[in-house]
Order: C-alpha cells, then structure tokens, then sequence
C-alpha cells in the first residue's frame, strides 16, 4: 500500500468514517451566481439614428460608419457599405439585426486555393 493511501485509510479512520462514506467525495454547496452584467447600449451613428425613424430613407445610402450596429428598423433595406475601397451592397436581414454593419463587407480579399499553390511553386523554384 502507498503511504498517501495509508495516510488516506488512516485519517477517514480517525474521522470515524466507515464503509461507503468513506469512498464518497464530499462536494461543496455552489457559490450563489453573479448578478447579470449591464450591458453597454449598442452604438448608432448620428446619420444612422436620423434613419432609424424612416428606414426608406435608408434605401441604396452609401454607409462609411461600418462600426454602427445593424437595428431591427433596417430590416429589408439595401444599403452601400464602404470597406475602405469600394462600396459593397448588402441586404439587410432579420438574422444580421445586432451586428456591425464592418462585418458584411470584407476589407481583404480571400486567396483561392490556385493563387496559395502558384505562390508556393514559385518560392521553390526560387529556392533551387
């Protein structure tokens, strides 16, 4: 027997725990839960909020404020986010209510599966 067992038998014995009681773990009563966080209100640009009360006046606008969060009033609207080059037009959804208007228009581009392989083939030929 290991002596942390022994120590183990030795002090349940000097406890007075016998039998199966011995085996159990005794758990600990939960810590009562946190109160809920506040959260912060969700930002909205100023041209935006103008917006808000009229969503037609939001049709085909160009929007630069790709931080402002997306409100259940512009739901079924076109509008033009700027990615910092172009302008991409994005419908809006119910499902993209209380997102950022930055997260619908990418400011890179994606590489394709061909353009990572031609890079690659040219660094080994650099390579021989």
């Amino acid at each position: 027997m290991r002596p942390t067992m022994m120590l183990r038998a030795l002090n349940k014995q000097f406890l007075g725990i016998v039998g199966e009681a011995a085996n159990t773990i005794v758990k600990k009563p939960a810590a009562p839960l946190p109160p809920p966080v506040s959260h912060k209100p969700a930002f909205i640009d100023a041209f935006l909020y103008k917006m808000k009360k009229n969503p037609k006046l939001l049709a085909n606008k160009t929007i630069w404020s790709r931080r402002s969060t997306i409100l259940p009033e512009f739901v079924d609207s076109t509008v033009k986010i700027y990615n910092g080059k172009t302008t991409i037009r994005c419908k809006i959804t119910e499902g993209k209510v209380g997102h950022k208007f930055g997260e619908f228009a990418l400011t890179r581009k994606r590489k394709t599966r061909e353009q990572a392989n031609a890079k690659n083939v040219k660094q080994l030929k650099k390579k021989k």
